[in-house]
């Protein structure tokens, strides 16, 4: 309805509230279809840090099309759906209801088969007041309890792709959150429901090596299959948590562990473990050894050249005023080392400075015949 007066156009906008309100009213009073939830999701590690940065102890950078294509090969039934109502919930971390109107089916194994323009209720817990501590890894949830509620925030209009289970007749489990329908989600669901499109999941690149104490550690695993595998770290058996002092960073199809500044504690063998939607899982192990030593060991600053051993002097009475000869066959050098109270090439010199207790005899190393002036 449009109406203009002169050249002021207008719409009348209590008309969209007024079906926006009948559709919440009426849109869910009695569903079709009832819908419990269990869940997936991609677990990482709060503490403040955003997921997708890769400056954060977890970061999950461009692998949430990952858990797409998982979900689309374990779930009975993949669609794509409006939300066309959707309750308030009544406290943070309430439930609440959306009804979804079915546009496409992708794909459909459910005693009673959906079709198009179907409504299909499914229940939903607020996202508000949820804890996002936890371990950091990606996980496709095989050990989520029966019953529980996905806690997800749907938007009333917006297009998702929604992944269930049947359980009976007109009865549904959701597999994880729904995702807004995008070209990249779109095509992580087509890419694992064509024909012959199914690869299994496989894990490698570890490699053992050596660090050193306050050295940088990065391992670096790439995963292969389609769907992709869940991947996480454990070091000794045990999960790896990540923090300042151990940075976890996921890609599509690359995972890398990070130790800024290694520790003795450090050392030990390093799993990254990939599993398989269907919970097969393989492995990839490295053996860390740490050296103790630090990097900058102190070093000794006497300089050896060469080995000095004197001989027998070739030339009578060379050293003056009672100095001892000794000839270096190795540089081929006449050396003396003045009595007291002498210095010089050939002890030729007083030594007016000398004091006979506080220093010993000086030995010169000087150059015979080069040059009439020389350095001692």
């Amino acid at each position: 309805m449009r109406v203009c007066i002169g050249r002021v156009a207008w719409r009348p906008v209590f008309l969209l509230t007024l079906a926006s309100s009948f559709l919440a009213a009426f849109g869910g009073v009695t569903p079709s279809r009832t819908v419990r939830t269990a869940g997936f999701s991609r677990l990482a590690s709060g503490s403040g840090f955003r997921s997708g940065s890769s400056l954060s102890p977890c970061a999950h950078v461009g692998d949430a099309t990952n858990a797409v294509s998982a979900r689309a090969v374990m779930a009975g039934t993949v669609f794509e759906g409006k939300a066309r109502s959707r309750n308030v919930a009544r406290e943070p971390g309430g439930l609440y209801g959306v009804t979804f109107v079915v546009q496409r089916i992708h794909k459909d194994k459910s005693s009673s088969p959906l079709k198009r323009g179907s409504p299909v209720r499914l229940l939903f817990r607020d996202r508000k007041g949820l804890d996002t501590q936890g371990p950091c890894r990606q996980s496709y949830n095989f050990t989520r309890r029966p019953g529980d509620v996905v806690r997800t925030n749907i938007k009333r209009g917006g297009k998702y792709i929604v992944f269930v289970n049947g359980v009976g007749p007109h009865n549904f489990t959701t597999l994880g959150e729904p995702v807004f329908r995008s070209r990249k989600n779109l095509q992580a669901v087509k890419d694992v429901l064509c024909k012959n499109c199914l690869r299994p999941a496989s894990i490698s690149g570890l490699k053992d090596t050596k660090v050193k104490v306050k050295d940088r550690l990065r391992l670096v695993c790439r995963s292969k299959g389609n769907p992709l595998p869940a991947v996480s770290w454990y070091k000794d058996g045990n999960p790896v948590n990540a923090s300042r002092a151990s940075r976890i960073q996921f890609k599509k199809k690359r995972s890398s562990l990070v130790i800024p500044k290694v520790r003795v504690e450090d050392a030990g063998r390093y799993e990254c473990r990939a599993t398989s939607v269907n919970g097969a899982i393989s492995s990839s192990w490295a053996t860390v050894t740490v050296s103790a030593q630090p990097n900058n060991p102190p070093t000794d600053n006497t300089t050896t050249l060469w080995p000095l051993v004197g001989g027998v002097c070739p030339i009578e009475q060379y050293c003056l005023n009672g100095g001892t000869c000794t000839f270096y066959d190795t540089v081929g050098e006449l050396v003396c080392q003045c009595a007291e109270g002498f210095k010089g090439q050939r002890c030729e010199s007083k030594d007016v400075y000398n004091r006979s207790s506080m220093y010993r005899p000086m030995t010169y190393f000087c150059k015979l015949g080069i040059s009439s002036s020389y350095y001692c």
